[in-house]
């Protein structure tokens, strides 16, 4: 058991370091990329919204009650 002991505490401390030094998050972002994606994700969350409430009050089709069209 002692002999597996620093083993297994050197085989820790390697993994810490590695871990840290690659890290786990992923390849980093600029700020200007940052932005964009969130800029982006706005905008399509915002589009999203109002094709939502646009279905939900039936306004996403013209009606079809009436043959004269109507604006």
């Amino acid at each position: 058991m002692r002999r597996f002991l620093p083993v297994i505490l050197l085989m820790l401390v390697l993994s810490l370091v590695a871990i840290s030094a690659v890290g786990c998050h992923g390849m980093g972002e600029t700020a200007a990329e940052k932005s964009d994606d969130n800029a982006r994700t706005m905008r399509l969350n915002g589009s999203m919204l109002v094709d939502d409430i646009d279905m939900i009050f039936g306004l996403e089709h013209p009606s079809r009650l009436s043959e004269y069209t109507s604006r």
